[in-house]
């Protein structure tokens, strides 16, 4: 009984319907689209916790991610709201953003969960995959359990794992990610994904994320994981006009090399 009572009250606490926009978040007038007064619901910091938003990205949302058109950011951040407006992730289906550091993958990951949350009230989860890991191995001393937090990202609704791939796994962090990810793969649980690396090689030198998770994993990612490939260079620490700046610099050089 209380489970049940627990439940209503989150479903009365969380669930956002409205007749406006039809949840969908957008409302269109002809040309233009409106963003909806119900996305006015607040993502409170216990609701962040929760859902263990880190808090570089607390204030980070799809109506402050910034497409930069000339890497093609437009079609990805299409993408994005088709997921986020689409009934896919019942059937666990889910993303796997691809490319280099500091091109916004992780700020359009988080806007994911963010947006499922006001939309839909589910309350999913952000892990980092080498902090996650590490709390797992960190459970080994019996500060905590693992199966805790195992189930944790089991049961998540939905789920984030960021950068994976970003080192290369012993056998026992492999089997752990494989673990996790055939688990949710077989239970139509999502997962939202980022990665550095390239999917498979293209040469024998080349890293990829299937040299370092193995090809299996990689074949189950692919079919639950629609890949959004984001090209583009590290902005971060950069000032907010960088892009500006190069684009005034290449005119001045086309100028110069008219005249």
């Amino acid at each position: 009984m209380k489970k049940k009572s627990m439940k209503s009250e989150l479903e009365k606490e969380f669930q956002v319907k409205c007749s406006k926009c039809n949840d969908t978040g957008w409302i269109h007038k002809g040309n233009l689209v409106y963003r909806c007064p119900c996305r006015l619901v607040k993502i409170t910091d216990s609701i962040s916790q929760r859902m263990k938003i880190p808090k570089r990205y607390k204030d980070k949302d799809i109506s402050n991610f910034k497409p930069i058109e000339r890497y093609g950011h437009h079609f990805v951040l299409e993408k994005v709201k088709n997921y986020i407006n689409s009934p896919f992730y019942k059937e666990g289906k889910g993303l796997i953003f691809i490319g280099p550091p500091g091109v916004g993958k992780t700020h359009l990951a988080v806007s994911i969960l963010k947006e499922f949350f006001l939309k839909r009230g589910i309350v999913g989860l952000f892990r980092d995959t080498k902090t996650l890991l590490f709390d797992l191995k960190s459970t080994f001393d019996g500060s905590a359990s693992t199966r805790e937090i195992l189930e944790e990202v089991l049961e998540a609704p939905i789920l984030v794992l960021d950068d994976l791939g970003s080192e290369r796994l012993s056998d026992w962090a492999r089997d752990i990610l494989h673990y996790i990810i055939i688990q949710r793969y077989n239970e139509l649980k999502p997962i939202i994904i980022t990665t550095n690396l390239e999917l498979k090689s293209e040469t024998e030198i080349d890293d990829s994320l299937e040299e370092r998770m193995g090809k299996p994993i990689i074949s189950r990612i692919l079919e639950i994981c629609e890949p959004i490939h984001m090209a583009g260079e590290d902005l971060r620490g950069k000032p907010e006009d960088y892009l500006e700046q190069l684009d005034e610099k290449e005119e001045d050089r086309l100028e110069e090399s008219i005249s």
